[in-house]
């Protein structure tokens, strides 16, 4: 897997939450990577307001492509660029452009108290 390949599979699961002609101003998957635990979140937003598409809606195939797409991002970052990522927001448009915003601070619900 590139980067390139990673990015065009988080593409795929993003629309596989919608339904066919389904129409969306943005749709955006929010990711927390724990040492073996995903957490993914879908929204999608048309007209100011946001929906969330039941996780049902996809098959365990794409959640398995998602995981290997996000672990792949996630190690690729670390061996390129030294900093391990916690996680990421990409958002995807109807025309195609994408945006990611990685976080390099680990999600709350793995710190020890």
């Amino acid at each position: 897997m590139n980067t390139e390949e990673a990015y065009n599979i988080l593409a795929n699961v993003l629309f596989a939450h919608t339904q066919e002609n389904e129409k969306f101003d943005k749709l955006e998957m929010m990711t927390e990577l724990g040492e073996s635990v995903l957490r993914r979140r879908v929204t999608r937003y048309l007209d100011g307001k946001q929906f969330y598409p039941s996780p049902d809606m996809i098959s365990s195939q794409a959640t398995n492509d998602a995981r290997a797409a996000s672990e792949f991002l996630r190690s690729n970052l670390l061996e390129t660029t030294g900093g391990k990522i916690w996680g990421f927001t990409f958002t995807l448009y109807p025309d195609g452009q994408f945006n990611i915003d990685y976080t390099y601070d680990m999600p709350e619900w793995m710190q020890d108290d």
